[in-house]
């Protein structure tokens, strides 16, 4: 597995230079990127103009949100599944192997049981157009208490239902993303998370239900950086994914609103001593930061001429 910097997941907006400089800055081997944008840019301009500052480093990417509503009516979803093409030839010219998908955790379509069919069939379709470019997909679920607020019917907002729908999707290269405060939200489980096939998971988002909210009334904004201990112990889940040889990303995520009036610097800076920490008593080797890295190197005064 490797450290990776989400910046969304964190709330946080910036050029993609100033984003490379941040995960770099504090140690993050891998980042997720905007690939939308970054489709754009290259169609303005050029693929190696628009990637010149990932190609520039050697920070490997994550993976990056596909941006489909499958909310969406199903000529909307139609068109939005051909623009999928461009995007997963640019992500496939980079070798990036994984994209995302939240599941709507509502809507006023239709009743659970024929919307259940929907989005399978549509989580496949999309699947399938990743598969030929060596693209897994990789889906999360909403279980922030908010979310089905004004809508006529829930749909998946635990874990017992995602389970249910991901293992039902007959495509190969499709997953889960464990973010684990959906989880302790979701009523899941350690056991449950073990159980899960460590090949299916496509990406790991560690994030904890702040002290002043319950799992049973959390909403989105009560998510806080991941703390050791909780619901679901990080460092049980971190331990659990190394035995498993996991080899994908785990981002740490928090809600923006928890941290308002601090830097990005300073937001990032949290982010990584919280996975870094947690790593260490994992058992997992966690690299120096190139700012300490820097700091041992012995003074050598330069000499009198």
């Amino acid at each position: 597995m490797f450290k990776n910097f989400s910046p969304w997941l964190l709330g946080i907006n910036g050029r993609q230079s100033e984003l490379i400089e941040l995960a770099l800055t504090y140690g993050f081997r891998g980042m997720d990127v905007d690939m939308a944008d970054m489709l754009r840019r290259s169609q303005r301009t050029s693929l190696e103009d628009a990637t010149k500052y990932l190609r520039a480093t050697d920070i490997k990417i994550g993976g990056f949100d596909l941006g489909v509503n499958l909310d969406a009516d199903d000529d909307t979803f139609t068109a939005q599944v051909a623009t999928l093409h461009p995007m997963a030839e640019i992500a496939k010219e980079l070798k990036v192997k994984r994209a995302y998908l939240r599941l709507p955790a509502a809507t006023d379509r239709l009743p659970y049981p024929e919307y259940f069919e929907t989005q399978r069939a549509r989580l496949n379709q999309i699947a399938e157009v990743l598969a030929p470019r060596e693209i897994r997909l990789g889906v999360s679920f909403s279980a922030g208490k908010e979310l089905a607020e004004g809508k006529e019917f829930e749909f998946v907002r635990d874990v017992e239902g995602f389970i249910a729908l991901i293992s039902s999707i007959p495509a190969a290269n499709i997953g889960y993303i464990v973010d684990t405060f959906d989880w302790v939200v979701g009523k899941g489980t350690l056991a449950q998370l073990t159980g899960l096939d460590a090949e299916k998971i496509v990406a790991v988002r560690l994030g904890s239900v702040a002290s002043d909210a319950t799992a049973e009334t959390a909403k989105t904004t009560d998510r806080v950086l991941p703390e050791k201990e909780g619901a679901l112990a990080h460092v049980s889940v971190i331990s659990h994914l190394k035995a498993a040889e996991y080899k994908g990303p785990v981002s740490p995520t928090a809600s923006s609103s928890r941290y308002k009036g601090q830097t990005r610097e300073n937001t990032v800076q949290k982010a990584q001593e919280a996975i870094d920490s947690i790593s260490r008593d994992a058992g997992v080797h966690v690299a120096p930061l190139p700012m300490d890295l820097i700091e041992d190197v012995p003074y050598e005064p330069t000499p009198a001429t």
